[in-house]
């Protein structure tokens, strides 16, 4: 099936364009797509919408609702969203006088429960049962708003500088991100921390490394949130879950350990050793360092020379 005429068909009444630029839904299971347009007027966009397949809409300029049986969601500018359509049909109108931007991202059901699988009990109950073949109603989730890291990638995809199979890469990529925003529990919610895109341990594997390389000097939670691209909240959360260990208590570990090995070479006096892995107190330092180690930093690494004095 020619899928490209098929799209091209339902949107032959904008003014702008539609382009198909990776994938593909009938031979990869996934299909990114981006319009451009200014909308003249009364414009149905349901019409590019496929059975058996949840699309993702990333909308970066215009507005657009979305509606069926009384139940309408707006799309504004900034924001993501998802929806699906079953036996009955939902309704996708586009606000007249706008200039309209957005990225789709076509899932079939079967590649996108495929990408998901072992990750069902993380997704919304509606996601689910849609995936599961067991909701004959439509499908509309809430927009949200787009996180910064998946609006970088937006902005890098619509740039244009990709050669075309580093862009089928980065759309997959994107493809994922954006699932991994919309079809999961919100992760400022009380439930179980969601192990998707970016994968957990790879994102505390990066919050590790800048730890490792910046523990000398005060760092804030909201700093290393922001570089490792997922909110304070959830790293907290997900750094406990995935390390046993609050990130106070690790930063902690990485001077004290840092110190006894400053020690032990004999190169560091205590006070030395102390302002040298960002302790400004010397008696704050000794309560922690007998804390970690067991013994004072005075007497480390010999114990013994206590007892013989």
């Amino acid at each position: 099936m020619n899928l490209s005429k098929i799209e091209e068909g339902a949107w032959k009444d904008i003014s702008g364009r539609w382009r198909q630029l990776a994938g593909g839904f009938y031979s990869h299971g996934w299909s990114l797509e981006l319009i451009e347009s200014r909308i003249d007027g009364y414009f149905d966009w349901s019409k590019s919408f496929h059975h058996n397949s949840l699309e993702i809409c990333i909308n970066n300029l215009g507005h657009g609702v979305i509606y069926s049986n009384g139940s309408m969601v707006e799309f504004r500018p900034g924001t993501v969203g998802f929806y699906a359509i079953s036996k009955k049909r939902l309704h996708a109108e586009r606000k007249a006088g706008e200039y309209a931007q957005f990225v789709t991202v076509e899932w079939s059901r079967q590649a996108l429960a495929e990408e998901l699988k072992g990750m069902e009990e993380w997704l919304l109950p509606p996601v689910k049962a849609w995936l599961e073949g067991k909701r004959e109603e439509p499908l509309i989730g809430p927009p949200r708003i787009m996180s910064s890291s998946l609006r970088v990638r937006l902005e890098n995809l619509l740039s244009g500088t990709f050669s075309q199979p580093t862009l089928t890469l980065f759309a997959h990529a994107l493809s994922l991100e954006a699932a991994a925003e919309v079809l999961f529990e919100p992760i400022n919610t009380d439930v179980k921390i969601c192990p998707f895109s970016p994968a957990h341990k790879l994102i505390v594997e990066k919050a590790k490394e800048y730890l490792k390389e910046h523990f000398t000097r005060s760092i804030r939670l909201t700093e290393l949130a922001q570089y490792v691209g997922v909110s304070p909240s959830y790293l907290s959360r997900l750094f406990s879950k995935e390390m046993g260990m609050t990130i106070p208590i690790y930063i902690r570990n990485l001077r004290i350990e840092k110190a006894a090995e400053l020690l032990k070479r004999g190169d560091y006096n205590v006070t030395e050793a102390a302002f040298a892995v960002g302790y400004s107190s010397l008696s704050y330092f000794s309560k922690v360092f007998c804390q970690v180690m067991g013994c004072c930093p005075c007497v480390y690494p010999s114990p013994k020379r206590l007892v013989s004095k």
